[in-house]
């Protein structure tokens, strides 16, 4: 198989991957969570950190609809202040904004 066809078939898998990646993004951004107590969220935390999970981090908001969420990994941890590496880049978030947050792990494409 030549290079480039190898190339241009996984840009097709990535493209795949990525669509059914932000559909299941795009759904979760309508839910408001219902607000977990510090003590779970410090759990649910300190599991990501262990595993290097992916998580999606709901922040409090002033909206009358909910923020999008935060998601990426830790990336570091100072003091209060959690390091996220998202897609776009780090973002820094306060421990005492988190509404909610959950690991996130996705449905292999093989097992629809």
């Amino acid at each position: 198989m030549s290079g480039s066809k190898q190339y241009n078939n996984m840009k097709k898998w990535r493209g795949f991957f990525l669509s059914q990646h932000i559909e299941q993004l795009e759904k979760m951004e309508d839910d408001w969570k219902e607000v977990m107590s510090q003590e779970l969220v410090y759990q649910v935390l300190n599991s990501a950190i262990q595993n290097r999970s992916i998580l999606a981090i709901q922040l409090y908001s002033s909206n009358m609809s909910p923020d999008p969420y935060i998601v990426g990994r830790i990336s570091g941890v100072e003091g209060d202040l959690l390091h996220v590496q998202t897609v776009e880049g780090i973002q820094v978030v306060e421990l005492e904004e988190i509404r909610y947050v959950e690991e996130r792990t996705f449905q292999k494409w093989y097992e629809n």
